[in-house]
Order: C-alpha cells, then sequence, then structure tokens
C-alpha cells in the first residue's frame, strides 16, 4: 500500500476485506481522507466490514448462500451466484446498501 500511495491514486479494490482494512491503516498514516483522497473497496463482506469507522464497501461473494447449497440435500448441478457490491463510506461517503 505505501507504494501504491506514492503513485497518487485515487481508489483501491482490496483482495479481500483484511487486506483492505491494512489499506485503510496505510491510508490514514500517511494523512490521507478516506474517501475523499482514495476510495476502497474488499471483497468478501467480512462482518467486521460495516461496524468499522468508515465502514468499508466491498464485494458480496456469497459465502452464506455457497454454504447452504454444499449442504442442501440436492445441490444444483450448477449455480452461478452473482457477486453483489455493498457501498458503505469507504467509497461512497454516505452509508447505503442495497
Amino acid at each position: 500500500m505505501n507504494q501504491l500511495l506514492l503513485q497518487n491514486i485515487d481508489a483501491v479494490f482490496a483482495v479481500e476485506d483484511f487486506t483492505a482494512l491494512g489499506a485503510i491503516q496505510s491510508i490514514k498514516a500517511a494523512d490521507k481522507k478516506i474517501p475523499g483522497d482514495i476510495a476502497i473497496v474488499g471483497f468478501a463482506n467480512e462482518a467486521f466490514g460495516e461496524y468499522i469507522t468508515l465502514s468499508l464497501s466491498t464485494v458480496n461473494q456469497q459465502t452464506v448462500h455457497m454454504g447452504e447449497e454444499e449442504w442442501s440435500k440436492i445441490p444444483s448441478p450448477k449455480l452461478v451466484l452473482k457477486p453483489e457490491l455493498i457501498c458503505r463510506q469507504s467509497s461512497t461517503g454516505k452509508k447505503h446498501t442495497k
């Protein structure tokens, strides 16, 4: 993240929410504003993301639904779960989710 901050970036899409949390720490340490200077979005919709200060925008990969399908008695032969973007304060400055 520190290397990216030297490149004057506008946004970060982290590979998962815990990585996004680390990026947030680095961005704050560099005295950059989230989302004013740099927006950040994670991936996985971990439970903590909604509760940190600036709540974390994330992509919900439908983990719970995946688990439910795996444990169902009659699994679908092919199931495509569409990821869902959850916009929170780290990328929009306003808290709203679908």
